[in-house]
C-alpha cells in the first residue's frame, strides 16, 4: 500500500489521518497484550515515521 506525497509534513498528516480511521475500524477489537503499528517509508523505502499503539492492561486490575 502506497501513495505518493510532496513532502515528510504531508506524509505524517496521512499517516495520523488514515490510523486514525483504521483504529476506528477495529471497532473495539485490539484487546490488551496485542499491539497496532504502521510504518511510514520514502520512495527508498526508508522509514520516516512508525506509529505504534499497544494496548496493556495494568498489573493488578
Amino acid at each position: 500500500m502506497g501513495e505518493d506525497l510532496p513532502d515528510k509534513h504531508a506524509a505524517w498528516e496521512e499517516a495520523t489521518r488514515t490510523a486514525g480511521q483504521i483504529l476506528q475500524g477495529l471497532d473495539g477489537k485490539l484487546t490488551p497484550g496485542r499491539e497496532w503499528r504502521m510504518e511510514v517509508t520514502d520512495e527508498k523505502q526508508n522509514t520516516l515515521y512508525i506509529l505504534h499503539i499497544q494496548a496493556e492492561k495494568p498489573t493488578g486490575t
